[in-house]
């Protein structure tokens, strides 16, 4: 971490200290005044004139699903979508490391998605206390940063390529070190020459023109016109809808967490019972952009705990078995949106024992995974 930035962190802790102390233990994190819709501020003269431009790039509808199989109300099958824009700002501040945007000391809530995100987003909120540098660039400038992998593959990337349709010269703020998914997809996306797009970034910078993209208040679902930009726009230059496994049938895949902190107990033996079934053990993290498109894309079976790598089930094709396991005290069904919007066949199955996969959960799985034997 670099002396600026941990400075800054010190900062807001003693800042936060200081107003517990004072006021009670209800505030010391950032106000919600300083937090806001920039459409609903747009009636201040002092945000006003920052606004070139609001351009909308898709319309508000519900999305509703109608799967085969009934499903508890924690896997919802139905949503409401905004209508997403894209806002030219001009002589406005961005962090590289979030998108958090900001005019003075009020916080842009469309750079971030919603007050609840960034409240728990706790290691973002030191950013407005970064040292700040102004950018010069001709071009208006769009930030790219490094979410995890399923917010950068179905929030960042998607409002990236919204931006870049609506504005061809755009350049692309990003921090000066990117996980490889970032730099392999920017590439994927946007061709060999996308570097010539790149800003690389220590710290917020203070831009003369930046386009900020709307960001949805509940990330758990995507809009289903997210998933035709990514297959138009990523997997149409990896491999088409249609093209049949290059082996000639489907793979099963299991997508292991064994190097994640937050993995489950017990994923050993289930890999073990998976790979005696013909099932391949996958390390997500291993492999290329591209490499996680084709196996994905190959899939007749994709088994797997909660977690990022489950993402790649949006590259999968109608038809794939989806089996999700689930620690019994947190239970998100981000994937099971996603696989409803690929017309995939959806299950899941939850952990009475917490974070271990008991051997009840392990034979439910196995029994899913037996209704598609070859």
């Amino acid at each position: 971490m670099k002396a600026s930035e941990t400075t800054a962190k010190r900062r807001q802790q003693l800042l936060r200290f200081i107003s517990r102390d004072l006021l009670g233990p209800v505030v010391g994190k950032m106000p919600k005044s300083s937090i806001e819709s920039l459409e609903k501020a747009s009636y201040l003269p002092n945000v006003r004139r920052h606004i070139l431009d609001i351009i909308p790039v898709t319309d508000a509808r519900i999305v509703k699903h109608e799967p085969r199989t009934a499903y508890p109300p924690y896997i919802r099958t139905e949503a409401v979508f905004n209508r997403r824009n894209l806002y030219l700002l001009k002589d406005v501040t961005v962090s590289p490391f979030s998108g958090m945007a900001w005019i003075g000391n009020r916080i842009i809530e469309e750079s971030v998605g919603s007050l609840r995100r960034i409240m728990d987003w706790g290691d973002v909120l030191h950013e407005p206390l970064l040292p700040v540098t102004a950018l010069a660039s001709a071009e208006p400038v769009v930030v790219c940063h490094p979410a995890n992998y399923f917010h950068w593959l179905m929030e960042v990337l998607p409002n990236l390529l919204f931006t870049v349709a609506r504005f061809p010269e755009v350049k692309i703020v990003l921090p000066e070190e990117v996980p490889r998914y970032v730099s392999e997809g920017l590439f994927t996306a946007l061709g060999t020459d996308a570097e010539k797009r790149f800003i690389r970034c220590q710290g917020p910078v203070r831009v003369e023109r930046l386009v900020v993209p709307q960001y949805h208040t509940q990330p758990e679902f995507t809009d289903p016109q997210v998933i035709v930009l990514l297959h138009n726009a990523v997997k149409g230059k990896i491999v088409a809808d249609g093209v049949r496994p290059r082996a000639g049938r489907g793979v099963r895949l299991y997508v292991s967490r064994r190097k994640s902190r937050r993995r489950l107990a017990g994923e050993e033996l289930l890999e073990k019972r998976l790979e005696e079934i013909g099932f391949t053990i996958l390390n997500s993290e291993e492999l290329s952009f591209a490499e996680q498109i084709w196996l994905f894309h190959e899939a007749e079976m994709v088994v797997g705990t909660h977690g990022a790598g489950l993402t790649n089930v949006v590259w999968s094709q109608p038809g794939c078995r989806v089996i999700e396991i689930f620690a019994n005290n947190y239970i998100l069904d981000c994937y099971a949106w996603l696989s409803f919007s690929r017309e995939l066949d959806y299950h899941h199955v939850v952990c009475d024992t917490g974070h271990r996969i008991d051997e009840k959960a392990m034979e439910e799985v196995l029994s899913v995974c037996g209704g598609g034997e070859r």
